[in-house]
């Protein structure tokens, strides 16, 4: 407990000090104040729309993302903002069964909605999840093409998906570096996998490792006898105990599983990794649209993904510098290493990869 709680006060300093630089909070006004919202010198919001979200005072926010990741986001927003946020936080499968059922109701409580995976962006769109949301020009010229469906939504990061070790369990000289490493039959009965259909983050990483590192790669590493897991939080929570030794990891969770205090150390493999799309949108019945505007605008912000490349995430913007794990600076956007792919072809792959991966491990869950 006492790591943890050091963990978090050097988050909430890190953020803090971000803020300060940038100056974040000084071009917002005090309460009750009119002013636009601008950071780092970029308009988010002008003064209509900020005074409005101001007036609602606070959005709940619906995330797959990771809870440490998501709470220096929430923080930042409303340090620079004065606008609380309240989170409600689910694997991306379960938080998309909550939306599509609060949708059809009629009831949905999200104001922003953050989720990995194509497969389930598309249905949330097509059941009316999101409404348009026209975005300040600048922050709309530094995201680019990160914005889908004519503003339903937009690409907010790229997450990598690698693997880590428990170095307090695994021998020095013995930690495996690559992909490859991980099919030593040392290792069999000390590995960890997340099942494939826990949301696109799963989906990505199988796909890349059918397509990237070769088709034998699964069905060595089925053969080690790996642990299979529901989600990354009980996966890096096994790993950590030190019940399994190694597992394949969202880079973030392993972040701030590190930020706690686990003994966790993040791989950065010569074969590169998978990236996957987090998309955010604002909710069609949003119980405070002016506040899920200005908290969407401001998470494609310069300060906004300063922080998630803090988090081992990859920007959308070019201008923010690149993630780095520990003393390790990831390999630049453009170089190759991290593996992605478009939503035509991730949609195209995904039930097939999905059934080729239960086959391969037996699961039936």
């Amino acid at each position: 407990m006492k790591a943890g709680r050091t963990g978090r006060r050097a988050l909430a300093t890190a953020v803090a000090a971000v803020l300060a630089l940038a100056g974040c909070g000084g071009s917002a006004g005090s309460a009750g104040e009119a002013s636009k919202l601008e950071v780092g010198g970029e308009l988010i919001a002008d003064e209509q729309l900020f005074s409005a979200a101001k007036e609602e005072g606070s959005l709940v926010f619906y995330t797959g993302g990771s809870e440490h990741s998501e709470k220096a986001v929430t923080d930042a927003f409303t340090e620079a903002t004065g606008i609380e946020v309240e989170t409600i936080r689910l694997a991306p499968n379960k938080l998309a069964e909550r939306v599509l059922s609060e949708v059809g109701a009629k009831k949905l409580g999200a104001d922003v909605i953050r989720i990995s995976g194509e497969d389930i962006i598309v249905s949330l769109a097509k059941a009316g999840t999101f409404q348009k949301t026209p975005l300040q020009a600048a922050v709309k010229t530094a995201a680019g093409d990160a914005i889908k469906d004519d503003g339903l939504y937009f690409s907010s990061f790229d997450r990598v998906y690698s693997f880590a070790f428990n170095n307090a369990v695994v021998p020095k000289g013995q930690e495996p570096k690559n992909w490859a490493d991980l099919l030593d039959p040392k290792w069999r009965g000390k590995l960890g996998i997340v099942q494939v259909g826990a949301g696109g983050s799963t989906a990505a990483l199988t796909r890349f490792q059918i397509d990237e590192i070769g088709d034998d790669f699964l069905k060595k590493y089925a053969a080690n006898k790996p642990r299979i897991f529901d989600s990354s939080a009980g996966q890096t929570d096994a790993l950590t105990r030190g019940e399994v030794s190694v597992s394949t990891m969202p880079v973030a969770t392993g972040v701030g599983a590190i930020a706690d205090g686990a003994p966790l150390t993040i791989a950065v493999p010569e074969e590169g990794a998978a990236g996957y799309p987090f998309y955010a949108g604002v909710g069609a019945q949003a119980p405070s649209p002016n506040a899920a505007k200005v908290f969407s605008a401001w998470l494609l912000s310069k300060d906004a993904q300063k922080i998630a490349v803090q988090q081992g995430d990859y920007p959308v913007r070019a201008d923010v510098g690149t993630p780095k794990v520990g003393d390790q600076t990831f390999p630049a956007a453009d170089s190759g290493w991290l593996y992605r792919t478009d939503a035509e072809t991730s949609l195209k792959h995904v039930e097939e990869d999905a059934k080729r991966w239960r086959q391969i491990f037996g699961y039936t869950g």
